[in-house]
């Protein structure tokens, strides 16, 4: 379930007040952390976050997802102690409560990302059905809402990209056997606390699906744009104990990365002259799969 009516700070907050009211949670010296796909608040003095998210559906999920990690021992975001009946919903949007994790700032290392996505696809499948992965799952919203913000020629060449994609992805031969994978596995959803210890969060898009989805993110980093130089890619290959790039199928998990990419960052074009000129750039960039992707990160 989810609703059509904006999802805007001013609402998440409210929302978070009457979950955090209901939850038994002091709400009153919330701290906003992140605002984007969901919304993040720091609460009970650094003891707690809370995330407002958009849809139901996924966060009953995610809840499950970190059940089932805690379950296994493995590292990563744990649900509040003591609250049972997650998510809070309140105006059709969905809260959860998690355990604050006090950050060190460091990312992890390309070989530290490696074993954790390799000891994360080594689990088990859990007790409980996960969707099936869908590679491009936010085209269709995203495009519509660039309708009136990019030239015609630009939305149908993406409408067209994005069903090449499709097709392509799915006449894929895949070499790894499937099972859960995150769906959105990168660096940044791996939080160094301060003791050194890494932890996996953001469960949202968890979904059963193809391995290589997950594996390929940072082999996409290091061919396409350099975000990773050759050494930190082979350690991370090494960890994972499989390199992506040698797999014929990378280049449409790359293309539907880069896509990915784009759509995120078009939907907020209005933001910033720097953004509408990176969106155009990398449309152009699109256009030509020998292009170099020098893409800015934002």
């Amino acid at each position: 379930m989810t609703t059509t009516t904006p999802f805007t700070p001013e609402r998440a907050r409210t929302v978070l007040d009457e979950a955090c009211n209901n939850a038994y949670v002091d709400s009153s010296k919330a701290v906003s952390i992140r605002f984007g796909e969901n919304a993040l608040y720091s609460l009970a003095d650094n003891s707690l976050i809370g995330r407002v998210g958009r849809s139901v559906p996924a966060a009953i999920k995610e809840v499950k997802v970190a059940k089932w990690l805690n379950d296994h021992g493995f590292p990563a975001a744990k649900l509040a102690t003591g609250m049972y009946d997650q998510p809070v919903v309140e105006d059709g949007l969905p809260v959860t409560f998690w355990e604050f994790i006090t950050e060190r700032g460091e990312q992890p290392t390309a070989a530290e990302f490696g074993k954790i996505l390799h000891d994360l696809h080594a689990l088990p499948s859990p007790d409980f059905d996960l969707p099936k992965f869908s590679p491009m799952p936010k085209f269709e919203a995203r495009i519509t809402h660039l309708d009136g913000q990019l030239p015609e020629s630009d939305l149908t060449f993406l409408r067209s990209r994005y069903e090449k994609i499709s097709a392509e992805f799915e006449d894929l031969e895949f070499e790894l056997p499937p099972g859960p994978i995150h769906g959105d596995a990168h660096p940044g959803n791996v939080m160094r606390s301060t003791d050194g210890n890494l932890y996996m969060i953001d469960f949202e898009d968890f979904a059963y699906g193809p391995r290589e989805w997950d594996a390929a993110v940072l082999s996409v980093r290091h061919q396409a744009f350099g975000w990773a130089s050759d050494a930190e890619y082979r350690s991370y290959a090494d960890a994972y104990g499989f390199d992506p790039i040698d797999w014929p199928g990378f280049p449409v998990i790359r293309a539907a990365r880069e896509l990915n990419m784009t759509m995120w960052l078009a939907q907020k074009m209005d933001e910033s002259q720097e953004v509408e000129a990176e969106v155009y750039k990398r449309l152009s960039d699109l256009r030509d799969d020998q292009a170099p992707r020098s893409w800015r990160v934002f």
